[in-house]
């Protein structure tokens, strides 16, 4: 399945890229997940096989209508439902998610701190992070009062634990050895 994600998504980057259009249809399409989230009848309503698909493109058609996406979002959301994909609809928008940040150069970084920082020690950081990484990035910040204090930070598939909790096991390993 995460081919297929990964296809529908790269059809739908390359598309917006082309057009100019991938940040509104991000956002639209943002905004669609949300509804999907939020609204539990309605994800019912497209996980339901028993529902015809003329019934559930009916449907969607109403909600672009009501939600006035673009001409692109819109024909992308259509083509999931008409292919009975829309149940994936969350994987689908992380991965065009990554694809619009692979094309602009932006690494995504999770960022868990102790305590809230401040705006202006989220912006050193990232400096910092950029200047390490050498590529744009963009930070998402969890708090996770476990760690004592410091910072972990994930960028893709490697954690950089600069926590207060590893350095107090750190610790513990080399008195007991």
């Amino acid at each position: 399945m995460a081919v297929l994600i990964n296809r529908y998504a790269q059809a739908l980057v390359d598309v917006s890229f082309k057009l100019g259009q991938h940040e509104i249809v991000e956002q639209e399409l943002d905004q669609f997940d949300q509804l999907l989230r939020q609204n539990q009848e309605l994800r019912a309503f497209y996980m339901n096989p028993a529902i015809s698909g003329v019934k559930k493109k009916a449907a969607t058609l109403q909600l672009i209508s009501k939600l006035d996406l673009s001409k692109i979002a819109s024909n992308f959301i259509l083509v999931l439902v008409s292919r009975n994909r829309i149940t994936h609809f969350t994987e689908i928008l992380e991965a065009v998610r990554q694809g619009i940040r692979d094309c602009l150069g932006i690494v995504q970084v999770e960022v868990t701190t102790s305590i809230k920082i401040d705006m202006e020690s989220q912006y050193q950081l990232g400096l910092a992070l950029r200047d390490i990484i050498g590529k744009e990035v963009k930070l998402q910040f969890e708090i996770n009062p476990d760690i004592l204090g410091g910072v972990i930070t994930r960028v893709d598939d490697t954690i950089y634990d600069g926590s207060v909790l590893q350095q107090l096991h750190l610790i513990k390993s080399h008195l007991s050895s």
